[in-house]
């Protein structure tokens, strides 16, 4: 039986070498478009991994290296607090919603908009940037910044490379002490596999953008937030597997894949219940469609809620150590909350549920 430190340690490590390997291979990269996408989509996820390790550091050995600054602690907290959406218990949707409002859409429109000296050519100027990976959305340029953690109005004014190196230097030494290694050159993660004919960019403007998409012209916040939900959705969905069976994937893989769909399908819940926020008939129907399957269902069961929980905190409760197995796929942590599931099955359930509520969300984006 091993012991709580031990399955903490073999969580992070694992973590820590995958997120190692994936910027090792995107800075490997020769095609500049992956490497910046493939940062942006999974910058967040690195930032879980430090801020859970640093919460766990008394089980671990190289508690001693993992070091941030105080700012980079903040920005890493709020990157992966950003991971938990409309399910974040502080503030939740009001929250989340006024800070994409306020601190994202018109910080943005601000910086970007009405700057030319012609007034007849002002309709060009855009202040949204939008990335499709085979066609469809896997980042903005607001998920981007909703996720990176730092306020809208540093990263216009510093630039983004100027504010997110220290940052992003600091984190990479604590992935290095939690057990991160130098790539060695065979491809190990999506990076070495994505396809950058794949990958296209269009600037636009975001109030057109949003407001012809999902709930309509009437709540260009909640447009922008589904947009994001539809970003993280097709990137678990596409480019992170890229180069892996979805049915045998990795911890970490299995980890990312798994806890984003938890919170995207839990924060439709969230939106679908507020009777306050303006959802159109369409929406409301739309909602109902991605979270009543049967797949998601499971994911989001409160009988299971402790599986999320052990994976995103590194803590499994003393009364599972007798069951898991350091070997095994995700340590056992399966038959522990899906006692009808082996670690393959649920994996394509996970899968399915995560095409099916990319194809509906995509869907829902166009639909008005």
């Amino acid at each position: 039986m091993p012991t709580k430190a031990e399955v903490v340690e073999a969580g992070v490590t694992l973590d820590a070498t995958y997120m190692g390997r994936v910027y090792s291979e995107l800075n490997d990269l020769p095609d500049p478009g992956i490497m910046s996408i493939g940062s942006l989509c999974i910058a967040p996820f690195m930032s879980l991994v430090i801020y859970e390790a640093m919460r766990k550091r008394s089980f671990l050995s190289s508690s001693t290296e993992i070091i941030l600054s105080e700012d980079a602690n903040e920005v890493c907290g709020r990157a992966r607090h950003s991971l938990k959406l409309f399910t974040d218990t502080n503030g939740g949707i009001d929250r989340q919603l006024t800070h994409f409002e306020q601190d994202i859409m018109r910080e943005h429109s601000k910086y970007f908009l009405g700057n030319t000296w012609l007034p007849l050519a002002r309709f060009l100027e855009t202040d949204l940037g939008v990335f499709t990976y085979e066609g469809q959305i896997v980042t903005t340029t607001h998920s981007a910044t909703f996720h990176l953690g730092t306020p809208s109005s540093r990263l216009l004014r510093e630039g983004i490379a100027p504010v997110m190196q220290s940052i992003l230097h600091q984190m990479g030494r604590c992935l290095v002490a939690l057990g991160a290694v130098a790539h060695t050159g065979e491809p190990s993660a999506f990076a070495s596999y994505a396809s950058g004919s794949s990958l296209r960019n269009r600037d636009v403007r975001a109030a057109k953008h949003y407001g012809r998409s999902f709930n309509g012209p009437e709540t260009p916040y909640i447009n922008g937030t589904l947009t994001d939900f539809q970003a993280i959705t097709n990137f678990i969905a596409s480019l992170l597997i890229a180069g892996a069976d979805p049915l045998s994937l990795e911890y970490s893989v299995f980890k990312i894949r798994y806890i984003a769909l938890f919170h995207v399908l839990a924060s439709l819940r969230v939106l679908q219940g507020r009777s306050d926020v303006g959802l159109s008939r369409r929406s409301s129907e739309a909602i109902g469609r991605i979270i009543e399957t049967s797949e998601a269902r499971v994911v989001t069961h409160p009988s299971t809620r402790g599986f999320r929980n052990t994976l995103m905190h590194y803590g499994p409760t003393n009364s599972m150590l007798g069951d898991l197995d350091l070997s095994a796929p995700l340590f056992g942590l399966v038959p522990i909350f899906f006692p009808e599931h082996g670690f393959r099955s649920l994996s394509a359930l996970v899968d399915r549920c995560i095409r099916d509520t990319a194809k509906e969300l995509n869907s829902w984006a166009r639909t008005t």
